[in-house]
C-alpha cells in the first residue's frame, strides 16, 4: 500500500501481526508485558547498511503515522572489536500506522555520518527527534573522538538538514530532551562518561534548541539506588501531573542483565526511585497510545552494541504510576 501522510510518502507493510485493540486486550494489568511477535524491527539483510544491529531509537506520532528514528551498524570494520564500531553507525527512519507493524524508510539512512573533516564524518547515533510548529527535530551523537552533541531539522521527518555541533565536552551518550512547556526552556539528559563506570545522568538547560549550558550542568539526584553503580538510557515524560523517568542499572559487557526501573519527580531534578527493577530489557522508549494503553520500545537483552541486536515492544495497561 503505498500512502503519503504529513508529507512523508513512503511504502507501508499493512495488516501483519496483531491490531492495537488485540494487543491492549493480551496486556497484563499492572505490568509490562512482551509483545509475542516480536522483535518489530530486525536488522537489515547481508549488504545493507544497517545489517550489523539496532541500537537506540525513540518513536514519536505526527498525524495519523508513527515515526521510528533508530541508530544502526552495517559491516564491522576489521579492526573493531566488538559492534560498537562507531565508523559504521547512523540514523535510520522507519513509519507505521499502528506503533506495531513498521516499515523501514527507502531514503534510509535519513542521517548519515558526515564526510571529510565533518565533525561527525566517523558515525551518527543515539538520535532523539520532537516534532513542533511543523519541524521534525533530532538532537544526535556523533564524532568517535569527540562523543558530542549535534543538531539537525526536517520539514518531512526524511529529509535532515545538520545545524552543526552543539558541545564540545566529550565522552557523552543517551541523550533525551524535555522541552518544559511551563518555562518555556529546553532540558537535555544524557550519561556522562568521564565518571564511568558509575554515575547517574546530567541535566543541561537551555532556552531554545542548541544553547545548553553544558558547564552547567547537574547531575540528577535519585534517592533510592545505590551510590556506585551505572545508570544509563534516561527517559524523562510528564504524565498525569507528574514526572517519571525510565533508567537501566547497566551491566557490561552487553546488558545481559539489565533491568530498567523507574522514578518520580517534582523538579526534573530530584528523583524518588519506585522500583528498580520494573522491566527486564535496555535502552527503552515509552509511548502513551490511550490514557491507560502504553507502548514500551526496547532492545534485545543480553545484545547491546552487538550483532543482531533488534528492537521489540512490551505493552502496559493502566496508568503508568500503578506500575510495579
Amino acid at each position: 500500500m503505498y500512502i503519503v501522510l504529513n508529507g512523508l510518502a513512503g511504502f507501508m507493510t499493512m495488516g501483519q501481526g496483531v491490531s492495537v485493540d488485540e494487543l491492549s486486550a493480551q496486556a497484563g494489568a499492572g505490568h509490562w508485558a512482551i509483545y509475542t511477535n516480536n522483535p518489530v524491527l530486525r536488522p537489515g539483510a547481508k549488504g545493507e547498511w544497517d545489517a550489523g544491529a539496532l541500537g537506540t531509537m525513540n518513536v514519536l506520532k505526527v498525524g495519523n503515522v508513527f515515526h521510528m528514528y533508530y541508530e544502526a551498524w552495517g559491516v564491522r570494520s576489521s579492526k573493531a572489536n566488538n559492534w560498537s564500531d562507531f565508523t559504521s553507525l547512523q540514523i535510520g527512519h522507519a513509519i507505521s500506522t499502528d506503533g506495531i507493524n513498521w516499515t523501514k524508510d527507502p531514503a534510509n539512512p535519513v542521517l548519515p555520518k558526515g564526510t571529510g573533516t565533518d565533525w561527525d564524518c566517523d558515525g551518527t547515533w543515539d538520535p532523539f527527534v520532537l516534532y513542533e510548529n511543523g519541524v521534525f527535530k533530532m538532537w544526535y551523537g556523533g564524532g568517535q573522538k569527540t562523543c558530542d552533541w549535534g543538531y539537525a531539522v526536517s520539514t518531512n521527518g526524511v529529509h535532515f538538514v545538520k545545524k552543526g555541533q552543539i558541545s564540545h565536552i566529550g565522552q557523552v551518550e543517551d541523550d533525551y530532551v524535555v522541552h518544559d512547556p511551563v518555562s518555556g526552556h529546553y532540558f537535555m539528559y544524557y550519561r556522562d562518561r568521564v565518571h564511568a563506570p558509575y554515575g547517574l545522568p546530567y541535566c543541561a538547560e537551555s532556552t531554545n534548541e542548541t544553547n545548553f549550558n553544558f558547564d552547567k550542568a547537574q547531575m540528577i539526584q535519585m534517592v533510592g539506588l545505590p551510590d556506585k553503580s551505572c545508570y544509563k538510557f534516561p527517559r524523562v515524560f510528564h504524565e498525569d501531573g507528574k514526572w517519571f523517568m525510565y533508567f537501566c542499572k547497566y551491566a557490561g559487557p552487553n546488558c545481559k542483565n539489565c533491568w530498567t526501573g523507574y522514578a518520580t519527580s517534582q523538579d526534573r531534578l530530584h528523583w524518588q526511585v519506585q522500583n528498580p527493577m520494573l522491566f527486564f530489557g535496555h535502552d527503552v522508549y515509552v509511548v502513551k497510545m490511550a490514557d491507560d494503553l502504553h507502548f514500551l520500545y526496547y532492545g534485545r537483552p543480553g545484545y547491546y552494541d552487538q550483532k543482531d541486536c533488534d528492537i521489540r515492544m512490551a505493552v502496559f495497561k493502566g496508568k503508568l504510576a500503578e506500575a510495579r
